[in-house]
């Protein structure tokens, strides 16, 4: 749980120092680094529970852009074919971050039909336990 709250932190200081594409990189890249070596998969109910576990013990107002890269990155590391989505509404003017695995939502969610989709970032692992197609914002045929 320790190693959760230390993803918060620097998913916390990296986006607003770094910026969004920038902090999702580097998720993405130590996460393909260390996957290799993991040996098991955890179940999804129990790495969402260790999620919100750690949250709470975390000193900083985490929002749901943290919340969303630090799940989509424990997913992925899992082997969970995740999508990192971040939704943006006019009228009222609101903004929600959040994870999607097939049809299963992670970070709480409040109204997404109001929300469009601005940024989706595909999943990143490279042996997936379920396949989905990736539509990063970058993979746009030319």
């Amino acid at each position: 749980m320790l190693r959760y709250s230390a993803l918060y932190l620097i998913s916390f200081l990296f986006s607003k120092f770094l910026g969004l594409d920038r902090t999702v990189r580097f998720f993405r890249w130590g996460g393909s680094l260390l996957q290799p070596w993991l040996n098991h998969t955890r179940a999804e109910d129990l790495i969402e529970l260790e999620l919100k576990q750690a949250l709470e013990k975390v000193p900083l107002a985490a929002k749901c852009l943290d919340q969303a890269i630090v799940t989509w990155t424990v997913l992925n590391f899992h082997r969970y074919p995740a999508h990192l989505k971040i939704g943006l509404s006019i009228t009222p003017l609101e903004s929600h971050a959040w994870v999607v695995v097939e049809n299963r939502i992670f970070v709480d969610s409040y109204n997404l039909v109001d929300l469009t989709v601005v940024a989706d970032y595909g999943p990143w692992s490279q042996n997936l336990t379920t396949p989905i197609e990736d539509r990063t914002p970058n993979s746009e045929e030319k």
